[in-house]
C-alpha cells in the first residue's frame, strides 16, 4: 500500500482555560483504560480470542477467525456443515473438527495469548469436547493434548491432555497445568489414545475455551 504525504498546515493555537484542559483530560481517560484492558474479561485472567470458534462461514479446511496452525497439513474444519457433516456446536452457531490420521500426523489449532504464562506457576482452563461417531472415514475416538510454546507455533511442552474423547455428547473438561518455563503460544492437538501404538483415523470436536486463571498448586 502506498504512503500517503501528509500535507503541513498551519492553525491558530486555542487557549483554553485550566479547568476546560483538565475536562478535556478527564474525557480521554477512559477511552484509554477500555483500550489496554478490553471488557468482559475477569482482571487477573486471559481470555482466547474468538473462544468458541465462531466464524460466519462453514467449511472443511479452514480456521476460525482468531485462530491458526504452524503444523504442515494441518486443516481444521469448522462444524457444522464441513464435509456434509452436521456437528451441533456447543456454544454459539460453529465449533471445530480435528483428525489424527494412520501415517502418524495429526491437525491442531493455537494462538499467540494476549499475555504470557509465567513458568512455575498454576493455571486452569476448561473447554467442551465430544466426538464425531462418523467423519468421513476418521471415525475413531482420540484425544486432545494442551501444548505451550515460546513463539508462534511454538510447541515446546506438553501442558495437559484429556480422556480418551469416545463420547458424541459434548462435556467440559478442565485442565490443570504448571509450565516449566514462559508460554506465550497455546497449541489444541488431536492425539491417538493412551497406550496405543498403531496410527488410525480418529476425529475430535471442540467448543467454549474458558478463560485462563490462576489456581493453587495441587
Amino acid at each position: 500500500m502506498a504512503e500517503r504525504a501528509c500535507k503541513s498546515t498551519s492553525k491558530k493555537r486555542i487557549h483554553l482555560p485550566a479547568m476546560k484542559k483538565l475536562c478535556f483530560l478527564l474525557l480521554l481517560l477512559p477511552v484509554a483504560a477500555f483500550q489496554v484492558a478490553p471488557s468482559g474479561t475477569p482482571p487477573g485472567t486471559i481470555a482466547f480470542r474468538n473462544p468458541s470458534f465462531e466464524d460466519p462461514r462453514p467449511r472443511a479446511a479452514a480456521f476460525p477467525q482468531g485462530w491458526e496452525s504452524h503444523t504442515p497439513d494441518c486443516t481444521p474444519d469448522i462444524m457444522p456443515g464441513a464435509w456434509g457433516l452436521h456437528f451441533a456446536a456447543f456454544d454459539g452457531a460453529t465449533c471445530v473438527g480435528l483428525v489424527t490420521r494412520e501415517d502418524g500426523t495429526s491437525e491442531d489449532i493455537g494462538q499467540l495469548l494476549s499475555q504470557p504464562l509465567q513458568g512455575g506457576k498454576c493455571y486452569t482452563f476448561s473447554m467442551y469436547l465430544s466426538h464425531g461417531p462418523r467423519y468421513v472415514g476418521y471415525n475413531q475416538p482420540c484425544r486432545l493434548r494442551v501444548w505451550g510454546g515460546s513463539a508462534q507455533g511454538g510447541k515446546q511442552e506438553i501442558l495437559a491432555s484429556s480422556p480418551l474423547i469416545n463420547h458424541a455428547d459434548w462435556r467440559e473438561y478442565r485442565f490443570q497445568f504448571v509450565p516449566s518455563k514462559e508460554v506465550r503460544f497455546i497449541t489444541l492437538e488431536a492425539w491417538y489414545a493412551p497406550g496405543v501404538f498403531v496410527r488410525y483415523r480418529g476425529n475430535i470436536l471442540l467448543d467454549k475455551c474458558s478463560v485462563i486463571e490462576n489456581c493453587d498448586r495441587a
